[in-house]
């Protein structure tokens, strides 16, 4: 049983790194036009958990430089949070209920210490949410997950499954 569950989370740890470094189209550093086209689909997307959500307060802090929770410096053009429960290194979409603007986070710190807030998020997502000027703004969090994009199978001349 340790066997299998050491090997789902490698399977998983794989997934998730290869995920992260993969390229999208528009990222594409090519300057001919066809070139671009013969890119590759990423291999996976952010997905919202279903039926995670969380409803509550949000506030901003600025702690530009100091440590977080996952060693990163706290910046003020990076869009992080930190969050009590979810995973560091998590990503996680905050949506402004006053005005529906939305920014996706990167969970990497721990917080918030104050009675009744949920999220604790940097200057950058802050400013994204436009939430700034009033301090505090009721919010709903929707954790992220990868989704994998389904594998591909196709058939050499020489009849051996290749998978894409």
């Amino acid at each position: 049983m340790q066997m299998r569950r050491t090997i789902g989370i490698s399977l998983a740890c794989l997934v998730t790194s290869a995920c992260a470094v993969s390229k999208t189209p528009e990222e594409s550093s090519s300057h001919y036009p066809d070139e671009a086209a013969n890119v590759p689909e990423p291999c996976c997307r952010l997905v919202p958990v279903v039926g995670r959500s969380q409803l509550g307060k949000a506030a901003w802090y600025d702690f530009a430089g100091k440590k977080t929770a996952s060693g990163e410096i706290l910046d003020t053009v990076t869009a992080t949070a930190a969050h009590r429960s979810l995973p560091l290194a998590s990503y996680a979409k905050v949506t402004n209920l006053d005005n529906n603007r939305s920014v996706i986070v990167k969970i990497n710190d721990r917080g918030p210490y104050t009675r009744g807030r949920i999220i604790d998020l940097s200057p950058c997502a802050a400013d994204v949410l436009d939430m700034r000027r009033a301090g505090v703004v009721a919010v709903v969090i929707e954790p992220l997950v990868y989704e994998a994009a389904p594998v591909i199978a196709a058939v050499q001349p020489s009849g051996a499954a290749v998978t894409q």
